[in-house]
């Protein structure tokens, strides 16, 4: 891969051109560009599974309603005996579905794992290869800690990012969307009063994230210098 830039400012090649001011606003795409060039295919199967699992998730929560309304309540008038056959394909219903959930989480889990290692492996190549290219004022101005920080705190980041963030944040997507159909079936007024709430604590989060966004970046320069210090030192 190329790079034009000579001097080390954060950037992981693959990811994009090197971080200005203003430019880590797309900092999403160019990941999930990287991502999507090289894994494809288990990416599918990963949103597909996630699919999956969230749908179980709500089909289970709305089919208890249907065992309560067809099973529970009448049984409490006519007898067990009345509504037997109705309550047993329910619990089979039920079981296959949390079977299925718990099976395409699992498939889901197994395939993020070697999506992440494969990821870090690949990443890991590029970074050396990119730092065979770079001159010689480049190692005269950086330490080798800060150098170090690159390959160690800053790709464990991503490595969490792309593990656990990512995942949640598509299944949560999944069933946020799966809900909002549910809800808006049952209730317009009650699903706009959910909204009000959720306008709330996006505002507060928005507010929160953003101030801790600029804390998180000087957390990762301090730790790069706090490593090139100890490795000098050493």
């Amino acid at each position: 891969m190329k790079t034009k830039t000579a001097k080390h400012n954060g950037t992981i090649p693959g990811l994009g051109k090197p971080r200005t001011k203003g430019s880590s606003k797309g900092w999403f795409r160019r990941l999930f560009a990287y991502l999507w060039s090289r894994y494809r295919a288990r990416l599918i199967v990963v949103m597909i599974c996630l699919l999956i699992s969230a749908a179980s998730s709500i089909a289970s929560a709305v089919f208890l309603q249907y065992i309560v309304d067809s099973c529970i309540m009448p049984a409490l008038t006519d007898g067990l005996d009345a509504v037997w056959g109705n309550l047993l394909r329910g619990i089979i219903t039920m079981g296959s579905i949390f079977l299925l959930g718990v099976l395409t989480t699992f498939l889901f889990s197994r395939m993020m794992a070697v999506i992440t290692q494969s990821f870090l492996n690949d990443i890991r190549k590029d970074l050396f290869a990119n730092m065979q290219r770079l001159p010689v004022r480049f190692f005269d101005t950086h330490t080798h800690g800060d150098i170090m920080s690159v390959y160690t705190n800053d790709v464990d980041t991503l490595r969490q990012l792309i593990s656990q963030s990512l995942p949640q944040l598509f299944s949560t997507g999944l069933t946020v969307t799966l809900l909002l159909i549910v809800m808006l079936s049952y209730s317009i007024w009650l699903t706009l009063v959910v909204f009000l709430a959720l306008g709330l604590m996006i505002l507060v989060t928005k507010k929160v994230g953003g101030r801790s966004a600029r804390h998180f970046v000087r957390q990762q320069q301090a730790l790069g210098k706090a490593e090139g210090f100890i490795e000098e030192m050493v």
